[in-house]
C-alpha cells in the first residue's frame, strides 16, 4: 500500500462508518415513530374504569353460570363509546406506567368491593349494569 491511497482508504471508511451510522439512527427513528407510545391518556381514568368494573363483573356473572359470549367485551365497549383500538391502546399506556395503573385499579377493586356488601343494590331495577342484566324471551328479568 502506497501513502496516496492510505488517505482515500481512511476517507471511504469514515464514509462508510458514516452511512451505516446514519441508516441505524434513521432505523430507530422509524421504530420509535410507529411504536404507538404516547405520553398522553388514550381515554379518561373516569371510563376506563368503569369499563374495566363492568367487564369483570360480567366476566364472573358468564363465568359461573355458562361461557361468556365473545362479543362481551364489545358491548360493555360499545356502551362507553370506547373502540376497541381505545381500550386496547390504554391497556398499552397503563402496561407501561405500573404505578399509574395500580392507582387506577385501586379505583376498581374499591367498587367491586363496595358492589359484594349487602344491600347494593336495595332492589331497584337499573342498579346492575346492562351487560349483567339477564332477560328472558318475554323480557323479565330473571334472577
Amino acid at each position: 500500500m502506497n501513502d496516496v491511497d492510505r488517505p482515500f482508504q481512511s476517507h471511504a471508511l469514515l464514509l462508510w462508518l458514516g452511512e451505516g451510522l446514519l441508516a441505524v439512527v434513521c432505523g430507530l427513528g422509524l421504530l420509535a415513530g410507529c411504536s404507538g407510545f404516547s405520553p398522553e391518556e388514550p381515554l379518561p381514568d373516569s371510563t376506563f374504569t368503569r369499563v374495566l368494573t363492568e367487564y369483570h363483573l360480567a366476566k364472573t356473572r358468564y363465568s359461573l353460570d355458562a361461557p361468556y359470549p365473545p362479543g362481551l367485551r364489545d358491548s360493555i365497549l360499545a356502551r362507553y363509546e370506547v373502540a376497541p383500538s381505545e381500550f386496547d391502546a390504554a391497556l398499552d399506556y397503563y402496561s407501561r406506567r405500573p404505578k399509574a395503573f395500580n392507582a387506577l385499579y385501586q379505583s376498581v377493586i374499591d367498587t367491586l368491593q363496595a358492589l359484594q356488601r349487602p344491600g347494593r343494590g336495595n332492589g331497584r331495577p337499573g342498579t346492575v349494569p346492562d351487560s349483567l342484566s339477564r332477560t328472558d324471551p318475554r323480557g323479565r328479568r330473571s334472577p
